[in-house]
């Protein structure tokens, strides 16, 4: 979702050029002139808030397609214009040897009194191949002409009747990233838990990777000791604090010796692929809220044990760890309606009437 906001700032800059702060940004930035609406790379003199927008740069150029009109927004080679790629990308034989390859494409066109042609130049005699990628480049841009008191317009390829909203913006990103079916699967999986709320947004932010590990912390300060809060030896990481720091291994070690569950897991996505789920035994619809908060109660009594060390100065002991996961099966399974509590008994988890 996060994404899908920094993507329609991206949209109002190339579609609101008359905004005040879109005015801003380009007299700060790309020159007195104002300088163009396309979306520039990052130079060190930007501002972390305006780099930050445009760390989704590619994903956002990758669902937009532009409609020519002056071709002075346009890139020549690296936008979609011309069909549902770019030409460089159709055509990478010409792309490599043009003399111009990272022009507009009001640079590629020369007028010629109320009309004009297409000139793409290049860099030396073509071979037979390279002469009929050429020639197949010189008819595709038959017919498209440049507009020079026209504006180059941007369309929302996911919705082009519609238009950009950040709806259809984190659709096409979940999509594009995970896959449909697997997005939703996990977004009922994390949400629908029967976990109070604050360990539901946990597990969506660790699920995403954006909890406030060390590393994270370490993108917008220099003076962070990267070093896991629990074992004080690996950079702490998302996948490193909840599965490959030792520690951590141990406790999951003796969760699976104590409940019969399988915990070797060897990244992230392997455990939320997994689906790990406890062995309840009780009444059913109980029992399956039950069995749900096996992977939310061990990673949560980690990150809750990590911050005692880091900001209390304990002792990152394993039977803590393995004592608070145990500890909050019980209490999130109580609160369950219809539960008359959970005990565990022999290395299950029983519901009781």
């Amino acid at each position: 979702m996060n994404s899908s906001l920094l993507c329609k700032w991206l949209w109002r800059w190339l579609n609101f050029p008359s905004l005040q702060w879109c005015k801003v940004i380009r007299e700060r930035y790309f020159g007195e002139d104002g300088g163009s609406q396309r979306l520039l790379t990052v130079s060190s003199r930007m501002s972390r808030i305006w780099v930050g927008i445009l760390e989704g740069k590619m994903e956002f150029m990758e669902a937009i397609r532009w409609e020519l009109g002056a071709g002075d927004n346009i890139d020549f080679w690296k936008d979609t214009w011309l069909g549902d790629s770019s030409l460089a990308v159709r055509f990478p034989s010409i792309h490599r040897i043009a003399l111009i390859s990272g022009g507009v494409a009001s640079e590629f066109w020369s007028r010629q009194g109320d009309n004009g042609y297409w000139e793409v130049l290049v860099r030396r005699n073509l071979n037979d191949s390279e002469m009929e990628d050429y020639l197949g480049l010189l008819e595709l841009l038959q017919g498209v002409l440049v507009v020079p008191t026209g504006r180059d317009r941007v369309v929302w390829k996911p919705a082009p009747t519609d238009g950009f909203c950040v709806m259809s913006c984190y659709e096409w990103l979940s999509r594009s990233r995970l896959g449909a079916p697997q997005v939703a699967r996990k977004h009922k999986e994390i949400w629908g838990c029967h976990v109070p709320l604050k360990v539901k947004t946990f597990m969506w932010l660790v699920y995403h990777e954006r909890i406030l590990t060390k590393a994270y912390l370490a993108k917008w300060s220099t003076n962070i000791n990267l070093a896991c809060g629990l074992c004080g030896e690996t950079e702490e990481t998302v996948e490193h604090l909840f599965l490959l720091c030792p520690i951590a291994k141990e406790a999951w070690r003796w969760l699976c010796l104590a409940t019969g569950m399988d915990g070797n897991f060897a990244s992230l996505e392997e455990l939320w692929r997994s689906g790990r789920r406890l062995r309840v035994v009780g009444d059913r619809s109980v029992a399956t809220k039950v069995s749900q908060s096996y992977i939310p109660a061990v990673l949560w009594s980690i990150w809750l044990t990590r911050n005692l060390v880091v900001f209390r100065g304990c002792y990152p002991y394993v039977e803590n760890i393995c004592e608070g996961a145990v500890r909050f099966i019980v209490e999130w399974g109580c609160s369950c309606a219809g539960a008359g509590g959970v005990v565990m008994r022999g290395g299950r988890f029983c519901v009781l009437g």
